[in-house]
């Protein structure tokens, strides 16, 4: 089994525009044999926001519109899609979440991000949904988002679940500290292909401090074996082999 891990900057209040660039993303990594293709955290929307108000332009139900169109690329192709997104629940209620879309374009899951980032808290609640596990030929997935990493519940359940797949979508940002070196003393001793898929470049939203992100998506093999790594910035699709079961 082949899977991927999309690197992608969207275009701020350009959906459409963003769509396009990410669908050529995708499909770059379909045409390179990848069945399950990993976006990152709040893929087509940016990450900073003032609060709820601003969120709300953006933000979109569980069965909404970019899910409609990763459905249909899903199913046209039988390949599984994971995506992050600020979904609303209701005009006050709002989650960081990922979407997982089936092979038949169906939801497979809707995961809301458990342990926020302070520039969550800024509109979105804490979401409670279980941390999954999801079948695939290759063994059991599951999905966290970005700060779920810090989350001691989030390696207790790696431990004792064993999943094989851990699909990251994350919007980790450029700090002093190495990223990597962090993501694996979290993941130390845990058996699973890791795939993270992250942003990059600046964003510039007051009363937010500027904030950059750091890129280096990755894929790393359950012996910590790098698979696949990208660079700190740019556009960026990266595909490895796993085992199946």
């Amino acid at each position: 089994m082949k899977v991927a891990a999309i690197q992608y900057k969207p275009v701020r209040e350009q959906f459409d525009y963003s769509w396009d660039r990410l669908k050529i993303l995708i499909e770059q990594a379909i045409v390179q044999g990848a069945q399950l293709i990993v976006c990152p955290e709040m893929t087509l929307s940016g990450y900073l926001f003032k609060d709820a108000h601003h969120v709300s332009c953006v933000a979109e139900l569980m069965y909404g519109k970019s899910y409609y169109l990763l459905a249909a690329l899903a199913k046209k192709h039988g390949v599984m899609i994971i995506q992050g997104y600020p979904e609303r629940v209701d005009p006050g209620i709002f989650f960081n979440s990922a979407r997982v879309i089936g092979t038949q374009g169906e939801l497979v899951y809707n995961y809301r991000k458990n342990l926020l980032y302070s520039s969550d808290t800024y509109w979105a609640q804490t979401g409670h949904t279980p941390y999954p596990l999801i079948p695939t030929v290759a063994g059991l997935l599951t999905v966290a988002i970005c700060m779920d990493l810090n989350d001691d519940t989030l390696l207790r359940f790696l431990e004792q679940q064993k999943p094989r797949i851990f699909a990251f979508c994350t919007n980790w940002l450029q700090e002093n500290a190495d990223m990597h070196a962090y993501w694996r003393m979290r993941l130390h001793g845990l058996p699973c292909y890791f795939i993270a898929a992250n942003t990059y470049g600046e964003e510039i939203v007051p009363p937010h401090l500027p904030t950059r992100f750091a890129g280096q998506s990755v894929i790393w093999s359950p012996d910590g074996q790098v698979l696949a790594c990208a660079s700190a910035d740019l556009d960026q699709v990266l595909v490895a082999e796993i085992k199946d079961i």
